[in-house]
C-alpha cells in the first residue's frame, strides 16, 4: 500500500515511518513544516507538492494541517486517516464534509484497547449512573493540548451513556468548589517527563471504586492501529467513520 503522513517529522509521524516500513508499506512522501529529506523519504511543506497515485493518506499533524490535508485528500479522491487532537467545531466540520467525497476515518486515540476500554466504560456508566465519574490522563510535557482528545472521547462517551449533555463534563477543580454534583464527569490533565499516554477511568460510589486504566508503552502502539485504519478504511465507501466503526465487528456489527 502507498502511503503519504501528515506531521512526518513529528513523534507519530517518525513511529510511523518505522512500523510501516517494517510492514511493507510504501512511504511515497510526508508533509510537514519544510522540505527536507527523512530516511530517504521526501518531505515537503504543503500537500499541493504532493504526488499522485497513493492509496492513503495518514495525519498527526495540527488542527490546521489536519484541514489541509483533508481538503486536499477530498480534492484527489485519497482516503484519508486522521489522529490529529485539539480540533475545534469548525475543523471537525471540515472533516465532515471531506468524508462526503472520500472515505475519513478520525479517532483520538488509534489503540484498539482503548476503544474497547471506552465500550466497556459506556456500559459500566449506564448500569451505574449514580456513581461519582473522573478521569485522570497523564501525558508528556510536551502535549499542545489539554485534557487529551481520549478523556475527551471517553467522557462524551460516559455522557451519552447516561443521557447527559457535554456541560456534565468539568475541567479539573479549583477554590471553593462545594459538595461535587451528583451527575458530573470531571477530567484532569498531568503533563510530566515522556509519559506516552495514560488514562484512568474512576467509577466511585458508597460501597466500591471501579477503576479502569490503560497505559501506552510505546508510540508503536498507536502507529500500528493508524496502519491497521488504513487497510480497512481503502474498502470502504465515502464516510466519515471512527474506531467505534471497527469495534463494532467484536459485537456483532458490520
Amino acid at each position: 500500500m502507498k502511503i503519504i503522513i501528515n506531521g512526518i517529522l513529528g513523534r507519530m509521524g517518525k513511529a510511523i515511518v518505522k512500523l510501516a516500513k517494517q510492514e511493507g508499506f510504501t512511504i511515497v512522501a510526508g508533509v510537514d513544516k519544510e522540505d527536507t529529506i527523512l530516511d530517504e523519504i521526501p518531505v515537503k511543506n504543503l500537500p499541493d507538492k504532493l504526488p499522485k497515485g497513493i492509496d492513503c493518506a495518514l495525519d498527526f499533524s495540527s488542527p490546521e494541517g489536519t484541514v489541509a490535508i483533508a481538503e486536499w485528500c477530498a480534492k484527489n479522491g485519497i482516503p484519508l486517516v486522521s489522529g490529529t487532537t485539539g480540533l475545534n467545531d469548525k475543523q471537525l466540520e471540515a472533516l465532515r464534509s471531506a468524508s462526503k467525497k472520500i472515505p475519513l476515518f478520525y479517532a483520538t486515540n488509534m489503540s484498539l484497547s482503548v476503544a474497547l476500554l471506552g465500550k466497556f466504560a459506556s456500559i459500566y456508566a449506564s448500569a451505574n449512573p449514580d456513581a461519582d465519574t473522573e478521569i485522570v490522563e497523564y501525558h508528556h510535557r510536551h502535549k499542545a493540548d489539554a485534557p487529551s482528545g481520549t478523556a475527551l472521547t471517553l467522557a462524551e462517551k460516559i455522557a451519552q451513556a447516561r443521557g447527559l449533555g457535554k456541560d456534565s463534563i468539568i475541567f479539573g477543580r479549583h477554590g471553593k468548589t462545594g459538595e461535587r454534583p451528583k451527575k458530573q464527569i470531571g477530567i484532569h490533565a498531568v503533563r510530566a517527563g515522556e509519559i506516552t499516554g495514560e488514562h484512568h477511568i474512576i467509577f466511585a460510589d458508597e460501597t466500591q471504586e471501579v477503576i479502569l486504566v490503560h497505559r501506552a508503552r510505546s508510540r508503536a502502539l498507536f502507529a500500528k492501529g493508524a496502519l491497521e485504519a488504513a487497510k480497512w478504511l481503502v474498502k470502504k465507501p465515502c464516510g466519515l467513520y471512527s474506531i467505534d466503526d471497527i469495534v463494532k465487528t467484536f459485537f456483532g456489527g458490520d
